[in-house]
């Protein structure tokens, strides 16, 4: 990424994920009535936040002030110790009153926001996080950001910031021209004719260049700290499959193995926290995301499918158990996190001392703690241990009884705080990962989540062909992004493999329909993050790094490819092709950031199948097929007739058959699932 150099003053970049409460003895300022719990958790302070909307941006042209834009979320913990120390105090608030027109944002409420003046920070210091602090110009453009500042740094970046616009305006508007310019050049990528080849090369040549930077190890990247990033494993799973390359499919068990294990995990309630702050997996960011683990549980179904081991099963169900028990709301969909401290202390109801454990467990405790390098990698801050299992341990007969005992004596502390957004995007992924999780284990319980899930979905973010990007007692508000309906679509797709009703299939295809409209660019086939009927900020993205989340751009061109397939779409079909070439200029220098991109390639590539099971009894066939590691398959079905491609002339009263199909042209259909298996993959 470019850099544009800034004149204003140096900038302290310090990043972290946890989150505090708030002080609320002043009286409410503009974000009382704000639906998200990150807003309101600022709504009492001094500082007379706006929310962000034209009235916060007209008052700022008006009375032509420097806006202050600061960006976070509510289990972001360097934004609450900015919040305590520097937007509390009553000094610090009456000078940004005085002096600008101060917004607030939640960045998961609204990333396009985030997206825009991230890119800016990222520009101007080459580095970013949250929470996100941004002056910008009257009109919205950015002149100076950076991360956490203590108050006193904040108050004098603040006065040199106006003395320079006082003193030397025309310099500053030539520089929040340019950044505006940096920002949307860096926003896009432009079709190139050296474009890579979709082909083998391109596939051993990004392992070869990722490999460089593998822990082979403790699995994951060689480096600290230690994201899971579901989908990196995905594809390295799918291509030491696919090339049978044994040390990547090493990889990723390690990988597996190791976060099943580690603190990361929680062994006593389940799930997956954000990350390890070490390179041993050893000490987590006590924060718990659904989009995390919505993606892991597709990631260990595939993982089981692959392996077999029932540790995988494990995790799966007490992840799935510990979702619905702590994170499902009334209304059937699910929250979006919970927080890392309770009482003002990170970890604080994660962690367990010494004398605790020798109360709890009595006699066995020290056979516990033998297994849960307790002495060693279970230590964290003073007489604090996390909860994890040796490295080199087998599973101990006990462990699940001790779990369990710990999990009484941690029900009654005090529980971490719940962000109780509920996304479009972070809901469909989860969908995925339900149905995923039924389908590798057979398991009729989370088939039934994944379904139920599905149906509340439908009727809360769904509106014809309308998705909102979040829903709340009111019903749905903001208008959905590019990332909430590819992500909806995957999630549609996986629904329909999961029921074999077409239902789902005929969603999946009217929202892609729309999707292509309402986020289309006439200039490139990739599509914008906001939609054309969006407002207007000071730049636009064709989104297309993949991150903890994949990308809105790689995701869509799956499903254009895989819908392209299934319905005889030839066009989808070669817009995914055309996006996935531009957006694969890049993979080769930094395969970890296009691996969403590279599974699509993998699909372009081939062998890719589609397996249409036909007939009364296509539910369990689908079933049974979908135990298996096929990832280079559409796997599709139904149980009554239909005139719809792939479906038209399949369906028989007489029995359920199988067809394997490749570009549409189709084997001799088969009524046993091994002898399809083996069409498949011969």
């Amino acid at each position: 990424m470019m850099r544009i150099k800034s004149f204003f003053p140096a900038v302290a970049i310090v990043t972290g994920l946890f989150s505090c409460t708030n002080s609320d003895s002043h009286m409410s300022n503009h974000l009382a009535s704000s639906s998200s719990p990150y807003l309101l958790q600022h709504a009492h302070q001094p500082v007379d936040w706006y929310p962000w909307g034209d009235e916060a941006l007209e008052k700022a042209k008006k009375e032509d002030k420097l806006i202050i834009i600061s960006v976070g979320y509510s289990t972001c913990h360097w934004c609450h110790v900015m919040a305590h120390e520097t937007f509390d105090d009553d000094s610090a608030a009456a000078f940004m009153n005085e002096h600008f027109v101060s917004i607030k944002v939640d960045r998961e409420e609204r990333p396009d926001i985030d997206q825009v003046y991230m890119r800016a920070v990222q520009m101007m210091t080459g580095q970013g996080g949250w929470p996100l602090n941004v002056v910008a110009l009257p009109d919205g453009r950015p002149i100076w950001g950076g991360t956490y500042f203590p108050k006193d740094r904040w108050i004098a970046s603040l006065e040199r910031i106006l003395e320079v616009r006082k003193d030397d305006p025309e310099s500053v508007e030539d520089y929040a021209q340019k950044l505006q310019e940096g920002v949307q050049l860096s926003s896009t990528i432009a079709p190139t004719e050296d474009s890579p080849a979709i082909d083998e090369e391109l596939f051993h040549v990004m392992r070869h260049n990722w490999s460089r930077r593998w822990d082979t190890l403790e699995g994951g990247p060689n480096k600290a700290p230690k994201f899971p990033l579901p989908n990196n494993y995905a594809y390295l799973l799918r291509y030491g499959f696919q090339y049978q390359d044994h040390e990547a499919l090493l990889q990723v068990e390690r990988t597996l193995d190791a976060m099943a294990k580690g603190g990361i995990y929680d062994h006593v309630g389940g799930g997956f926290t954000r990350y390890s702050t070490d390179a041993q997996w050893r000490v987590p960011h006590f924060e718990k995301m659904l989009y995390d683990n919505g993606q892991l549980l597709e990631l260990y179904a595939n993982g089981f499918r692959m392996w077999n081991k029932e540790s995988y099963a494990d995790i799966i169900l007490q992840t799935a158990e510990f979702l619905k028990r702590e994170m499902r709301s009334e209304n059937g969909l699910y929250y979006s996190a919970l927080d890392a401290d309770t009482e003002g202390e990170e970890g604080k109801f994660y962690v367990w001392t010494n004398d605790e454990m020798n109360r709890i467990l009595g006699s066995e405790a020290e056979e516990f703690k033998a297994v849960a390098s307790w002495d060693d990698r279970a230590k964290w801050e003073g007489e604090n241990h996390v909860i994890l299992k040796a490295s080199n341990s087998i599973e101990h007969p006990k462990w699940s009884h001790w779990m369990k005992l710990l999990f009484a004596e941690r029900e009654k502390r005090e529980k971490p705080g719940v962000d109780t957004k509920q996304l479009s995007s972070w809901n469909a992924l989860l969908i995925s990962g339900l149905t995923h999780s039924a389908l590798a284990l057979n398991n009729a319980e989370l088939k039934t989540q994944a379904i139920t899930l599905g149906t509340s979905f439908h009727q809360s973010f769904v509106d014809g062909r309308k998705i909102w990007h979040a829903f709340g007692e009111d019903g749905g508000y903001i208008d959905g992004f590019c990332d909430d309906y590819a992500l909806t679509i995957k999630a549609y797709i996986d629904l329909h493999t999961l029921t074999a009703d077409e239902v789902w299939l005929d969603r999946a295809e009217a929202l892609l329909i729309e999707a292509l409209a309402l986020f289309n660019d006439p200039n490139s086939p990739l599509l914008w993050y906001n939609s054309n009927s969006s407002e207007s900020l000071i730049s636009r993205s064709h989104e297309t790094d993949d991150n903890v989340i994949p990308s809105s751009n790689a995701v869509m061109a799956t499903n254009l490819f895989r819908l392209g397939r299934a319905r005889g779409n030839a066009d989808w079909e070669e817009r995914s092709i055309e996006m996935t070439q531009i957006a694969l200029s890049q993979a080769e220098r930094y395969p970890e950031g296009f691996t969403q991109w590279a599974q699509t390639a993998l699909d372009i590539h081939g062998p890719f199948k589609e397996v249409v099971v036909a007939g009364p009894k296509a539910v369990s066939v689908v079933s049974e097929i979908g135990q298996t590691y096929l990832p280079n398959i559409i796997l599709l079905g139904i149980t009554k007739d239909s005139e719809k491609s792939p479906f038209e002339n399949r369906f028989a009263d007489f029995g359920t058959r199988i067809f394997v199909c490749e570009q549409r042209a189709c084997q001799l259909p088969v009524e046993k699932v091994d002898e399809a298996i083996k069409l498949i993959n011969p």
